[in-house]
């Protein structure tokens, strides 16, 4: 739409020169180049010039105008575009540090069985030293002894813990280091500076 206002503009400008000349022409001629009317006519050319200058300097803004929004346009989508890729790295990295919870030690047997310690693993395969700062359990499971945070994670590493828990009832195929399904944790970690929350089995999310 503006480039045919613009094309518009143009013709119509050259439409208006070509008038003003052919007139003026036409005139000097039937007057026959009469002094006064060499005057009054550079007067009026002079004055048709000039409503040309201004109609071709409205259409230099226009276009200067459009250029400047076109590329302060591509300039929000490029810096748009970089942030969003910077934040899927980061939650790619973020992504790369996880935990499983899997059954410990335990007694009883069928439905009696009831599971007293967790082993916990704190995978890092990023190349940035982590901190878990936080560790929670999913109610009735509770830590009968403290699990001392930060945790901290080397680069490419994994850490391993084994905390004792309350006694609480457990599938029998969940123990001995098998995976843990009938409760959940999550964790809360930092890595760069930015704070990270994760359960087990799940995408992480920022914050705490």
């Amino acid at each position: 739409m503006k480039g045919r206002y613009r094309s518009l503009l143009v013709y119509f400008m050259w439409l208006i020169a070509g008038i003003v000349i052919g007139a003026t022409v036409a005139l000097l001629w039937v007057e026959g180049f009469d002094p006064e009317w060499l005057q009054a006519t550079g007067t009026w050319f002079g004055g048709v010039a000039t409503v040309l200058t201004l109609l071709w300097a409205v259409r230099v803004f226009r276009t200067d105008q459009a250029h400047r929004e076109a590329e302060r346009q591509r300039r929000h989508e490029e810096s748009l575009k970089s942030a969003q890729e910077l934040e899927q790295q980061k939650i790619d990295e973020a992504s790369r540090v996880s935990f499983e919870p899997r059954g410990g030690a335990g007694h009883g047997t069928g439905k009696n069985t009831k599971m007293t310690s967790l082993n916990l693993y704190f995978h890092n395969t990023t190349d940035r030293a982590v901190s878990v700062e936080r560790l929670e359990f999913d109610e009735p499971l509770q830590s009968s002894a403290w699990v001392k945070t930060p945790i901290h994670l080397p680069p490419n590493d994994t850490v391993k813990l084994r905390p004792k828990v309350e006694a609480v009832p457990i599938l029998q195929e969940e123990l001995s280091d098998k995976p843990l399904k009938s409760y959940g944790a999550r964790i809360v970690y930092t890595i760069n500076g930015e704070t990270w929350t994760r359960r087990a089995g799940e995408m992480p999310r920022r914050g705490k």
